[in-house]
Formats: structure tokens, sequence, C-alpha cells
């Protein structure tokens, strides 16, 4: 049998990319780890524990998955547009928000340009940076995790064709002004603002898209409709943008199932939003808590999670005792969050046994 060389075969790009580190499944862990605990709690993946509209679901029985979606996705944007006040030609839809980065850099970026980012922040920008062979310009925020006009000035240059900021940031739960925003714009790059985490936060960029042609504000409905496992966001950008993405995108790039959860999900949002600002308290209230632990700093947060870093305890040590106790939280390899961990917020229930199996493995050690 003839074997063809498929290293000398792939792209040069490929050979050196660094593959993003997305959380492995509970099965994964649970197995990998040894875990015997009888409860588990998934704080590692910023989900929504209450899950979607139960009209979602009941509506499920009913899509056509027999037949393929539309290309244009009509429905969805119209129900967008009904939901964020822009109109429909303002809006694409996507497979995930992630679908919408990888877009961007199709359209903009080529080997050899720059693209800026604000550590530490989405691991996703610097991987999709790395598949366009573009080069990741990480531009460090300061001790309180706010922007650095002077730094981003020096690190901005004609190679730089795309800026990605996350507001509110995840890991850190920060929010950027209008004020950042501007700046940002005046820099007459494309400027990309991931509002993920908008329905927590409450705020928005978004009405300004109209007014600058080179912002655009990207959303997930996996975070505040708990959609996540049917990967479904959108972007909200000028009219001249979203034809370009539309034209460049797979033509069936969302699945009708995914449209369609979408689409019932917004007839719904009153109901959502009562679970979204339940998830607001019990953030409030787990930070407090966590407040009064002298070992852990508790970062202020806008979003479905909390960002904590330990004073001397060794992270890694604490992480594994708290996987042997069934709790998932995340970590980072990330510059200046070497002793920080990111817990999501979870149900009551959930919340109240992380914290008590914290102080559990904190006075044990």
């Amino acid at each position: 049998m003839n074997y063809a060389d498929i290293e000398k075969l792939m792209n040069p790009i490929i050979k050196n990319f660094k593959v993003y580190d997305a959380m492995p499944s509970n099965e994964t862990l649970i197995q990998k780890y040894s875990i015997n605990s009888e409860k588990i709690v998934k704080l590692n993946g910023n989900e929504n524990p209450f899950g979607p509209a139960p009209e979602v679901i009941d509506n499920l029985i009913n899509i056509p998955i027999n037949t393929y979606p539309d290309p244009e996705l009509i429905r969805s944007r119209k129900s967008l547009s009904e939901y964020t006040g822009l109109n429909i030609e303002n809006i694409v839809v996507s497979s995930g928000s992630d679908e919408l980065i990888d877009l961007f850099f199709r359209i903009f970026v080529t080997p050899g340009d720059e693209v800026l980012d604000f550590t530490p922040t989405f691991g996703m920008y610097a991987v999709r940076a790395g598949l366009a062979g573009a080069k990741i310009v990480p531009v460090s925020r300061n001790i309180d995790f706010e922007l650095d006009y002077e730094s981003i000035k020096q690190n901005v240059s004609d190679k730089t064709k795309i800026i990605f900021l996350a507001s509110p940031n995840n890991p850190t739960g920060n929010e950027s002004t209008l004020e950042d925003i501007e700046f940002l714009l005046s820099l007459n790059k494309i400027l990309v603002v991931d509002e993920a985490y908008f329905e927590f936060a409450k705020s928005t960029y978004a009405n300004l898209v109209e007014k600058y042609n080179n912002l655009v504000v990207i959303r997930s409905m996996s975070k505040w409709a708990g959609l996540a496992g049917l990967r479904v966001g959108y972007g909200l950008m000028s009219k001249e943008l979203a034809k370009l993405l539309m034209g460049v995108k797979n033509p069936y790039n969302v699945s009708t199932v995914a449209e369609e959860s979408l689409i019932v999900s917004l007839k719904y949002v009153d109901k959502l939003m009562e679970k979204v600002d339940e998830i607001i308290v019990q953030r409030e209230k787990l930070s407090d808590a966590l407040d009064q632990i002298d070992q852990i700093k508790v970062y202020p947060s806008k979003a479905n999670f909390l960002l904590c870093k330990l004073a001397d305890n060794d992270i890694q040590t604490i992480n594994n005792s708290l996987l042997n106790e069934g709790v998932f939280v995340r970590l980072f390899a990330t510059k200046g969050l070497e002793k920080c961990f990111r817990v999501s917020i979870g149900s009551a229930e959930d919340n109240e046994y992380f914290y008590t199996k914290l102080q559990k493995v904190l006075k044990s050690q």
C-alpha cells in the first residue's frame, strides 16, 4: 500500500498551529482524573444552569429536519431585528460567534497581517489569527484589566487589520467604556466588540454600528438563552460589512434546529431574562461569600462568571482537590492569571456546593 507524505502536503501554517484549549466534557474529566464523586458540578464553561426556554424544547418535534435551512436566515434575522432594534440588513446569523470571528479573518486578513487583542482575554482570537497566518499582537491590560491607550498606540501599525475587544471581557468580567470604543474606532481598523455576555451586563455598543462602518458587535445565544449545544450567534454591523459576510459564509451555516430555537427563544425574552436576573443575583451572592475568604481575591464581574485569584495556595493543587470533589472550574495558563481560576455562576444549589467544597479544600492546605 502506498502512503502519501501528509506532512509534506500540509499547509505550513498548520504545522505549527496551536489548537484552542477547549473545555473537556464531563466524561473526559471524570476518566482523566479518576473522579469518584457522586455529584458533578460543572462550573467551567459559562453555560446557563437553567437551560433554554421550555418552549424551545417543546418545539423541537415540529422542526422539519429533512429540509435544508434557509441560506439567508430571513426569519431569524427578522426576529433579531425586533430584539436589537437594528435593520435586518445589519444582521448576520452564524454558527456561534466563533464563525463570525473566522469570517472576518477570511475577508480581511492575509499571512503577515497583524491582529490586536487585549490580554488576558478570550483565546479564540489568537487561535484564528494563527490559522490565518497572521501575527497576534497581545496588548496587556493594566492591573485593573482596563485598556492601556499608550500601549495600544505603540502596538498598532499599518499591518494591523482587526482589533478584538471582549466586553464584558472573558475571563476578567469587566466592561469597556464608550471612551474605549471611540478611541479604538479612531484607529481606523476593523473593531470587533465581542458582547457574548451582553444580557448579563445590560449595556451595548450595537447602537453605533450604523454610525461607524468599521464597528462590529458579535453576540451569542449560548449563555443567556441556554442554546450552547446548538451553536448559534449573530453579528451586528454596517450594511456594507453584513453584505460581505453574507456572501462569504457557507450557504447553510446555521442548522434548522438552531434557527428555529433562536426564533422561539426570542418570543420568550421576558422569561429568559428572569433567569438571567436570577444568575446575576446568584453572582453577587457568591461574590460576597468568596470575599469573606482571606486567601481569595474576587474581581468585579458583569458576566455570568467570577474570576478569583489565590493568595498563596498552589492553584493546581486546589483545582485537583476540587476535581476530586466533583467540582469543575477553569484554570488559565495566561500571563497574569497563573494563580487565578474562573467559576461560572450555576444554580443556587450548585454555587453553595462549590463554595462549601472550596472552603474544605482551602482549609486542608
